[in-house]
């Protein structure tokens, strides 16, 4: 353990040197004062997009003068314990922070059989004649599961023959017993012990070894990097009649998996990619499945999140306390915003492999992407940083009912930035290509003549945009429609198709690959 002091900030790592600590004068062990969520005065939690959440709060304790046990329950039970700091709010040398210890050997079955292997037992057993309950004086030889890598082996495990089973779990079927009867295993009885040994919490939990020059009340502040929980933004468009406009909302949807459950925090999301070094858990997948930690219960609350910047990221804060609890899912409005202009674009794409090969056969029942695009302007009502995530569209059908017309994944967007959402494939615009010509000029060097038709089978005239992907060194030589050159190897042709009328598009291009 290693102890750096800046300003009013007492920081705790752990490392890898042990510490020499001098004990303390008497010969009895220090006394221990405990802390729980009923001495929390207040709470802050800030989540990030990547399973991990920062959990800031005081407590009121009253410390005596001298070395004593802090011990502090209620914490997260996928805390990082290495992560964790400890404060006086008022004066940093009130105490100095001699150890600290996270205690989360929990108190199961499992683990209770784990430690009274070749230890003294009472098995309790229901006489099949009389129905009444008999015990009997046994000794646990073995819990039948082999450690592996942290891991145990487990014949009985639900995920089948010789499964991984997490370190501790243990089969009841598969204990071995000494009874006078002789070694006896399976359903033999219910297990009772004679005490429970005093390493065991209810919770996990900090301890730190502190000491203080005074004795009296304090209010100390925590701070620590736990796993299990995460957020992510989803949104609803809401398009008018013609699609010009739509009306936005986008919602956060928190998850708190991390055994922890804070009320009246002050929450604040991060966006952005924190870079986090993971620890390596080939099983931290199946183990997280087997435990059944998902989002449990689903509540909505109202808008109230103000957004800002920090660091090469953004921050939301809500602008009241709410209440996070364990298993929870919690949805919270992000940002509304209504008659967003929209513009519609239609995409037809080729492929760049188009241009070095011969076709003989027309390529048809090509289909036109359609895209919906906005710009993340304050003067549409929006101009925040738009935090990644789905955007969900919807529009009235001819009976005035919402329909879902498409949906898409955006990234973390800057404001006055445009945002593109592909939506599907248009149903009333056919489309078809046709090689017309095809030539090899020398070794790496082709020349070849395409003919794109689009019908427009819709009431209105529409725009195609023709996205052809070059090869190599390439060459328009001639062409029907101009072109737009989009980068170094796209060119775009912009094709106005009427309603029920054909658009050909032809063009000669040569290309060196």
């Amino acid at each position: 353990m290693r102890r750096w002091f800046s300003g009013s900030w007492a920081w705790v790592w752990a490392c890898a040197a042990p510490l020499v600590v001098s004990a303390p004068a008497a010969a009895q062990d220090p006394p221990t004062v405990r802390s729980g969520e009923d001495g929390r005065e207040s709470a802050a939690l800030t989540v990030y997009n990547n399973n991990l959440g920062l959990v800031r709060e005081t407590r009121r304790v009253t410390l005596p003068a001298g070395v004593a046990v802090l011990r502090y329950a209620d914490v997260a039970e996928q805390i990082r314990p290495e992560t964790v700091y400890i404060r006086d709010t008022q004066d940093a040398a009130t105490f100095t922070v001699l150890e600290q210890n996270y205690k989360y050997d929990l108190l199961t079955p499992s683990r209770l059989l784990e430690l009274y292997v070749e230890r003294e037992l009472s098995l309790v057993r229901v006489n099949s004649a009389t129905g009444d309950e008999e015990t009997v004086e046994a000794t646990l030889l073995s819990t039948g599961a082999v450690t592996h890598e942290g891991y145990s082996y487990s014949y009985g495990y639900p995920y089948g023959y010789g499964g991984y089973a997490p370190a501790g779990y243990v089969d009841p079927s598969n204990v071995v017993y000494r009874t006078v009867e002789g070694i006896t295993w399976g359903a033999v009885g219910r297990p009772v012990f004679p005490d429970v040994p005093p390493n065991f919490v209810s919770r996990p939990t900090l301890e730190w070894l502190l000491e203080s020059p005074r004795g009296g009340a304090r209010t100390i502040e925590t701070t620590y990097l736990t796993w299990g929980m995460s957020w992510s933004a989803d949104y609803v468009l809401v398009l008018t009649d013609d699609g010009r406009s739509g009306d936005l909302a986008g919602w956060v949807t928190l998850r708190n998996d991390a055994g922890l459950t804070l009320r009246g925090a002050r929450l604040q999301l991060v966006a952005g990619d924190v870079n986090v070094q993971q620890p390596y858990d080939p099983y931290a997948d199946m183990l997280f499945e087997a435990s059944g930690r998902r989002g449990g219960d689903y509540h909505n609350d109202n808008i109230g999140f103000q957004e800002s910047g920090m660091f090469e990221y953004h921050l939301y804060t809500l602008g009241r306390p709410t209440d996070v609890a364990d298993r929870e899912q919690k949805q919270i409005e992000l940002l509304g915003a209504d008659a967003v202009p929209m513009t519609k674009k239609f995409r037809l794409e080729g492929l760049s492999y188009y241009f070095v090969g011969e076709y003989a056969a027309p390529i048809e029942n090509l289909r036109t992407d359609v895209y919906l695009e906005f710009v993340n302007a304050e003067a549409a009502g929006l101009g925040i940083a738009l935090p990644a995530g789905v955007v969900r569209v919807y529009k009235a059908d001819q009976g005035g009912a919402q329909q879902f017309v498409g949906e898409d994944r955006i990234e973390h967007t800057a404001r006055e930035e445009k945002v593109k959402l592909l939506l599907g494939q248009a149903f009333d615009v056919a489309a078809e290509r046709r090689q017309t010509d095809f030539e090899i000029l020398g070794a790496g060097l082709y020349e070849t003549e395409w003919e794109i038709k689009l019908r427009n089978r819709k009431t209105e005239t529409i725009v195609v945009e023709v996205l052809e992907p070059m090869a190599g060194e390439w060459t328009i030589i001639r062409k029907s429609h101009e072109w737009v050159k989009e980068s170094a190897r796209l060119v775009r042709f912009d094709l106005t198709c009427p309603p029920d009328e054909e658009v050909v598009l032809t063009y000669r291009v040569r290309t060196e690959y």
